[in-house]
């Protein structure tokens, strides 16, 4: 079986290609003469050496792109957050496409809704043979907006697994993660870590190599606590980072699921809908914080890391089990 996955890939950006390697694995497994080849209709280059078959695809045509495309038994878009209200990157499936195609385990956007962008996805997505979303506020926008109903399906990356990275362990080590929607946390998350009274390392991970996300890290962090641990590691590398603290703070989805799949308390700061989504699913509202956060907050779950652990682990065993459901089933 010759399997087409198309999504935004190939950017370095750690949630997505971790997630990405995940369904492969899962593909693989389930469908073992399975050949998969990665497509990114919007990447003209990278600098990534990933480790599948990318087609770097912005430069085609759309009707080059769908003829490539038919050649394939099976189309899968996904998965990450790629369902965007706002418009309609999917036009390469509004005609021509003589292959069956799934949405998998894909997030929805309501940030902006445009009604001519709602009324074309909603012809491509009851086109599919199947479409699943990774969270029950994500199912909730694609009901309320597109009247459609859908099955949630954990993404793949709780799947994910690897042993906690070496970190000094002379101090706690709190892991911090911030991108541009969270900007306005960064004085408040400064004053409150230099508040916080346990000796503590604060650990700068970007989730994706971009300037923007390392300023506003630099901003959110003290400079006497602070230690950047470098882009140039493997994205297999940041998530044993994110294995091995003992505190996430974090405004970034996938950064916040894989701590808490590791069993490390995590700290979820507003940015996107789909990080409420995420803390809503795993009846982990506490976490997320709207507005202000606190050293308090901060002290709280450092000093309780050992008995919370337990408890992520068994909760993230059953999102495994959810995770591992077949992306492809034996209809394909």
């Amino acid at each position: 079986m010759k399997v087409a996955i198309v999504g935004f890939y190939g950017y370095n950006n750690f949630g997505d290609e971790i997630n990405l390697l995940e369904m492969i694995k899962n593909i693989k497994k389930n469908v073992p003469l399975s050949e998969i080849t990665v497509y990114s209709r919007s990447l003209w280059h990278t600098f990534m050496k990933p480790k599948y078959p990318l087609v770097k695809a912005a430069h085609q045509a759309i009707e080059e792109f769908r003829k490539e495309l038919n050649t394939y038994d099976l189309i899968v878009i996904g998965g990450g957050g790629l369902i965007y209200l706002g418009a309609h990157f999917f036009t390469f499936l509004d005609e021509g496409i003589k292959k069956p195609y799934i949405f998998s385990r894909v997030g929805v956007d309501d940030r902006v809704v445009k009604e001519e962008a709602c009324s074309k996805l909603k012809y491509v997505l009851q086109k599919a043979e199947e479409v699943t979303v990774r969270t029950t506020g994500d199912k909730v926008l694609l009901n309320k907006h597109l009247n459609i109903d859908c099955d949630v399906v954990p993404e793949a990356i709780w799947n994910f697994k690897t042993k906690p990275y070496p970190l000094p362990k002379s101090k706690k080590n709190v892991l911090i993660a911030l991108n541009a929607y969270s900007a306005n946390f960064r004085n408040n998350l400064k004053k409150a870590l230099s508040q916080v009274t346990k000796q503590i390392n604060e650990n700068i991970i970007s989730m994706q190599d971009t300037s923007l996300d390392f300023y506003y890290n630099i901003q959110a962090t003290n400079q006497r606590n602070r230690r950047i641990i470098p882009d140039s590691i493997s994205l297999e590398e940041k998530g044993a980072c994110l294995a091995a603290g003992d505190l996430t703070i974090t405004s970034r989805l996938h950064a916040g699921l894989v701590s808490i799949s590791h069993g490390v308390p995590t700290i979820m700061l507003k940015s996107t809908p789909k990080v409420k989504f995420l803390m809503d699913d795993l009846q982990l509202s506490d976490w997320y914080v709207e507005e202000t956060i606190t050293h308090e907050k901060i002290e709280a779950l450092l000093e309780k890391k050992q008995k919370i652990c337990q408890n992520l682990l068994e909760m993230t065993n059953e999102m495994r089990a959810k995770s591992s459901l077949p992306i492809i089933y034996k209809l394909y």
